[in-house]
């Protein structure tokens, strides 16, 4: 019958057995992370600076609905 329980050993990213650090601290010292991280950053930035993506350059402001029709 098989272990209803994996073992605690970790899997690829937890457990290296060529380094002593932690996957965590090998993963912030990858240039593929801060590439990503900046990406990351930057979106968020123009999502925020833009209201929501709301502000599309080019297009005229449209009046607001009324809550009410007349």
């Amino acid at each position: 019958m098989s272990n209803p329980f994996p073992s605690r050993g970790g899997g690829p990213l937890l457990v290296d057995h060529h380094s002593h650090q932690p996957a965590w601290k090998r993963l912030h010292r990858s240039p593929f992370f801060w590439i990503a991280a900046a990406f990351i950053a930057a979106a968020m930035t123009v999502y925020v600076m833009t209201n929501n993506l709301a502000n599309v350059p080019g297009q005229k402001v449209q009046p607001p609905v009324p809550a009410l029709a007349p």
